[in-house]
C-alpha cells in the first residue's frame, strides 16, 4: 500500500476516518455497549430499538448539516480534494453504529469463534479493494475510502447474515416507548459518563489530525496516520483480545474476592508493559531507518514520527491492565478526568509546535505528554487498587531508561561502524 499510496492520500483518509469517529459515538450517546449488561431480554431488546433510533436520526441530522456545512468545512481542514466522499460520512456513521450493535449482540451470545472469522474476512476484502483501486487507479485517495467502506458493508453483511437476520423479529413485536425510556433512564451513565471519556479518547488520538491538517497541510497528515496505524496494530490485536475478558474476569473477582483484584491487576499490567518494552524501543530508536528502508524514502518521515511516539505505546499497552479497572470499581468519574487531561495535554503540545511552526517539535512533546499523562492514569488505578505504586513506578521508569540506553547505545555504535566503512571505500576510490 504505501508503494501505491502516497501521504497526501494517507492525509485525506485519515481526516475522513477522523470525522467519522467523532461523530459515531455522539449519534447514539454511547449506549450501544450498554447492551451486554442486561440480565432480561426485553430490555437489551429496547437498549437495541434506542440505539437503533438514535442511529436513524443522526443520519437524517449529519445529512442535512453536511449538505449545508460542506464547503466550509473543506475548506477549514484544507481538504477540498475530498469532494463527493464528504457527503458519505453520514452513511460510514450509520453502518458503524450498527456494527458496533451486532458485535455487541456477538458479545452477549458469546459467539467469539464466528466474531473472530468475520473480521478476518472484512479485514481481507477491504485490503483487496483497497490495492486492487490503488494499482489501477495509481494511488487515489479514493482506493483507500473505497477499500475501507466496503470493509464496513463486508461486515455489516457478514454479521447480519451470521445468525442476526433470524432475530430482527423481536426488534419490532415488543416494541415500547416506556421500556425504551427506563432503559435509558436506568443507564444513563452511559450518555453522562462512559459516552464523554469515550469520545475524549476518540478526541485524544485524532486531536493531531485535526492540528496538522490545519497547520501544515494533508502530507503532514498522511505521515503521522501511517506512523499511527502501524502502531496501533499490535496494539489494537492484544488489547481486542485481553480487555473484554480481563474485563470480565476483574468485574467477577471484585465481587466473589476484592482483595485478590490488585493482584491480577498488576501481574496482567507487569506482563503487558515487559511485551511491549523492547518492539517499541526498537521502533523508538530506529523508526527512521526501519520506514526509509521497509516502505521507501518518502515515508523516512512517518519513521521519526513513530520514533518521538514508540515508548508513548508501551504505556497504552499496558493501560489495558488498568483502564478497565474504573469501570469495575464505578469510578468512571475519574476516568473522565483523567482523559481530559490527556487530551489539554496533547493539544497545548500540538499548538505549541504550531505557533513555532515547528512540526517535529509538536510531535515530540505530544508523544512525551502522552507517555506521562498515561503513566500517571495508571498509577492511579494502582493507587485505588492499594498497589504500592512508587514502588512499581520507580521499576518502570528503570527499565525504559535501561533500554532505551542500550538501544541508542547500539545506534550509535552502528552509526560509527557505518560512517567508518563509508570513509574507507571513499578512500580506496581516490585511490
Amino acid at each position: 500500500m504505501t508503494r501505491l499510496y502516497n501521504p497526501q492520500s494517507y492525509g485525506l483518509f485519515a481526516l475522513f476516518t477522523a470525522i467519522v469517529n467523532n461523530v459515531n459515538l455522539i449519534s447514539t450517546l454511547g449506549y450501544a455497549p450498554a447492551f451486554v449488561l442486561p440480565r432480561q431480554r426485553k430490555r437489551s431488546i429496547a437498549l437495541v430499538q434506542l440505539t437503533v433510533l438514535l442511529s436513524l436520526a443522526a443520519l437524517l441530522l449529519m445529512s442535512l448539516a453536511f449538505w449545508l456545512i460542506h464547503d466550509k468545512l473543506l475548506r477549514w481542514l484544507r481538504a477540498e480534494e475530498l469532494g463527493v466522499w464528504f457527503y458519505v460520512i453520514p452513511l460510514a456513521v450509520f453502518v458503524f453504529n450498527l456494527n458496533v450493535l451486532m458485535s455487541a449482540w456477538y458479545l452477549r451470545t458469546k459467539d467469539f469463534k464466528k466474531r473472530a472469522g468475520i473480521d478476518v474476512v472484512t479485514a481481507v476484502a477491504g485490503r483487496s479493494i483497497t490495492l486492487a483501486v490503488g494499482w489501477l487507479g495509481h494511488g487515489p485517495a479514493g482506493g483507500l475510502l473505497l477499500g475501507d467502506l466496503f470493509s464496513k458493508f463486508t461486515m455489516f453483511f457478514s454479521m447480519l447474515f451470521n445468525g442476526i437476520h433470524r432475530q430482527l423479529g423481536e426488534l419490532r413485536r415488543p416494541f415500547s416507548w416506556s421500556l425504551i425510556r427506563a432503559v435509558a433512564w436506568e443507564y444513563r451513565e452511559y450518555p453522562f459518563y462512559v459516552m464523554p471519556t469515550a469520545y475524549l479518547n476518540t478526541l485524544a488520538g485524532q486531536l493531531p489530525i485535526f492540528f496538522l491538517a490545519t497547520g501544515f497541510g494533508t502530507t503532514a497528515v498522511g505521515l503521522f496516520a501511517f506512523s499511527t496505524s502501524l502502531l496501533e496494530l499490535p496494539i489494537n490485536l492484544i488489547g481486542n483480545a485481553v480487555a473484554p475478558v480481563f474485563l470480565q474476569k476483574a468485574a467477577e473477582t471484585y465481587q466473589q474476592d476484592p482483595e485478590r483484584l490488585k493482584q491480577i491487576c498488576l501481574n496482567l499490567y507487569n506482563k503487558l508493559f515487559y511485551l511491549g518494552l523492547l518492539p517499541f524501543g526498537v521502533i523508538t530508536v530506529f523508526g527512521d531507518w526501519i520506514f526509509s528502508f521497509v516502505f521507501g524514502a518518502r515515508w523516512e518521515q512517518a519513521g521519526v514520527f513513530t520514533g518521538y511516539l514508540g515508548y508513548y505505546y508501551v504505556f497504552k499497552l499496558a493501560s489495558y491492565a488498568t483502564s478497565p479497572i474504573y469501570a469495575v470499581l464505578q469510578r468512571q468519574r475519574i476516568a473522565l478526568l483523567g482523559t481530559a487531561l490527556l487530551v489539554l495535554a496533547r493539544a497545548g503540545s500540538l499548538v505549541l509546535g504550531m505557533r513555532l511552526h515547528n512540526l517535529n517539535l509538536g510531535m515530540l512533546l505530544f508523544g512525551l505528554s502522552s507517555l506521562i499523562v498515561t503513566f500517571l492514569v495508571d498509577l492511579n488505578v494502582l493507587y485505588l487498587l492499594h498497589v504500592p505504586m512508587l514502588r512499581v513506578a520507580m521499576r518502570t521508569l528503570l527499565f525504559v531508561v535501561i533500554t532505551l540506553g542500550l538501544l541508542w547505545g547500539l545506534r550509535a555504535s552502528l552509526e560509527g561502524f557505518l560512517a567508518g566503512s563509508f570513509v574507507r571505500v571513499a578512500s580506496t576510490a581516490r585511490i
